[in-house]
């Protein structure tokens, strides 16, 4: 047969030979990508770029004055050197004062981390239960349970403020209720005692609506049979929540673990704005050392990125333990 015989029997296109497509067919077929395009530039720009400039800087001295650029020679000013790992070395042992800091300031974020996530926990999941089973006046609670979230964090964060002032709301309740002995004089965020357990108590404020919407959600996906049979059976209270609720909330409770210790030590605004490290450092934490080397007066953007990246060699640590013993405790 010759070529217009085929092309007539089985298409416009000879057998052996593949239609070419047309502009119009290649871009039907790739409209996914062609959905995802703008995201991924995005990404690309603002987020895996800034990562690989940030590691780039955190092995040279930089004070962010002049150009910097992640091709060789990166930068070519004089106040701007490569260092190596000397950076890092200076903030974990090489500088005795700049690593006491440090090493302070690393402390209370374990410490923030540990208190911030468990307190969470304990308070968001019998918040939950008890909105769970509400049936009059259910949308109203959620409501004023959301309200931490829906509120500016500024605002919050000076609100609470002024409750820690040793004129405040909190030293003038426990002077009425006939408690002055346990005021704090100075001001709860004045004390070395009290500063950070304050601070403490107002990241659970705010992070308890999440972990409590999560739990929420949870709950309702639970079989009301599975409580019925257990009650017949003979179980309390107790027996309901740690036999049934608790390992069906597991992988939620996975969630609001990874979600909680990762915000509590990224947490620096609220330091920042509620005490700036005070006093005496008692409130430092990684985060508000990054800002200051970052964006304070020293000006130090390679030193503030290797603690950036130790930070999240940390967070990422603490995020894979955390997953590993969850998978433990289902095996």
């Amino acid at each position: 047969m010759t070529q217009t015989q085929l092309k007539s029997a089985y298409g416009s296109a000879p057998l052996g030979v593949k239609p070419r497509k047309t502009v119009r067919q290649i871009l039907k077929d790739n409209s996914g990508f062609l959905f995802i395009l703008p995201a991924m530039l995005i990404f690309l720009v603002f987020g895996l770029y800034t990562v690989v400039y940030s590691f780039v800087l955190s092995f040279f001295r930089w004070n962010g004055f002049g150009q910097f650029s992640l091709l060789p020679p990166a930068c070519e000013d004089p106040a701007c050197a490569f260092v190596g790992l000397r950076n890092f070395q200076e903030f974990l042992y090489s500088n005795p004062t700049q690593s006491q800091f440090f090493w302070k300031a690393f402390e209370n974020n374990i410490i923030i981390a540990v208190f911030v996530t468990v307190g969470t926990i304990l308070i968001a999941l019998p918040l939950a239960m008890a909105l769970n089973r509400a049936v009059r006046g259910q949308s109203l609670y959620r409501t004023l349970m959301l309200l931490p979230m829906v509120t500016a964090g500024i605002a919050v964060y000076y609100s609470w403020t002024f409750i820690y002032q040793p004129n405040g709301v909190l030293n003038s309740i426990l002077e009425t209720i006939g408690l002055g002995s346990l005021q704090a004089k100075q001001g709860w965020l004045g004390q070395p005692n009290t500063a950070l357990l304050a601070l403490m108590i107002v990241m659970i404020w705010g992070a308890v609506p999440s972990a409590m919407i999560l739990y929420l959600a949870g709950l309702q996906t639970i079989e009301r049979e599975l409580y019925e049979a257990a009650i017949i059976d003979g179980a309390n209270a107790w027996h309901l929540l740690w036999r049934i609720t608790w390992p069906l909330l597991r992988p939620i409770t996975v969630i609001i673990v990874i979600t909680s210790l990762n915000r509590a030590l990224q947490e620096y605004e609220m330091v920042y704005l509620m005490t700036n490290g005070s006093p005496a450092g008692h409130t430092e934490v990684v985060g508000l050392q990054i800002f200051n080397y970052g964006f304070g007066d020293q000006r130090q953007l390679g030193m503030a990125s290797a603690m950036s990246w130790m930070l999240f060699a940390l967070a990422f640590i603490v995020a894979l333990v955390n997953l590993r013993f969850f998978q433990a405790k289902e095996d």
